[in-house]
Parts: C-alpha cells; structure tokens; sequence
C-alpha cells in the first residue's frame, strides 16, 4: 500500500518547484536604477511569483529545461493603473529579465538581474 501511495505521489513532488533566489543588479546599463537586490520565489504548484514586495499570480508559468518564464496581467503596479508583468530566467545564465507595462499610457520598462538561489550565510553582514 505505501509503494502504491508513493508512486501516485511521487509525480506530484517531480513536477513542483518552489525557487527561492536573490537577484542583484550590477549590469551596466542598470546603473541608474534603485533596485539594486530582490528576493524573488517562484511557485509552480500555485503560479505564485514574488518579486520583492510585489505578490501575484501568472496567468501563464512555462517550465522549460532552459528557463522559467510568466505572465501576469492586471497587476495593480501603480496608484493610478494597473499593469502587466513578464519575465524570464534562464536556470543556467541565472539571467533574470522583468518587463512592466504601465497600462494607462503604455509606458514599458525592464530590468536585468543576476541571480543564484538564496542562502542566508550568504549575505555580507
């Protein structure tokens, strides 16, 4: 029975992956942004991403061999418009590109960072 319930099981377990990463940002073309590190946890069980202080759930979470990449839509970003988020990691680069959309006048942006999964022993003081 144990054997039985394992392998009914065991695909769940497979297929999930929660991430927990630390992204800095020490790219060039970055130098004029505030956000210098963000935590950031991906879910798949729950297509929950967090980006910081920024909680919400993907419309669409692909999981490649490559990458992990989302859409989040409707995303109230602004006090004054809501807004669409998009981004890609790629799970050997450790490469992580954001997109915001602001909705109300179509204004994008897009950040870059460097990541690597967050241990705590790893922080500088």
């Amino acid at each position: 029975m144990r054997l039985f319930i394992l392998f009914f099981l065991l695909p769940y377990f497979v297929s999930s992956l929660e991430l927990n990463l630390l992204c800095t940002n020490n790219l060039r073309e970055n130098q004029n942004v505030d956000v210098k590190d963000l935590f950031v946890n991906i879910n798949t069980d729950t297509n929950l991403i967090e980006l910081g202080g920024l909680s919400f759930q993907a419309e669409s979470l692909k999981l490649s061999k490559t990458n992990i990449s989302w859409l989040a839509e409707e995303i109230p970003l602004y006090s004054d418009s809501a807004g669409s988020v998009n981004g890609i990691i790629g799970r050997f680069s450790g490469n992580l590109e954001l997109d915001f959309i602001k909705y109300k006048n179509g204004h994008a942006s897009t950040l870059s960072f460097n990541c690597k999964k967050f241990k705590f022993k790893d922080r500088r003081f």
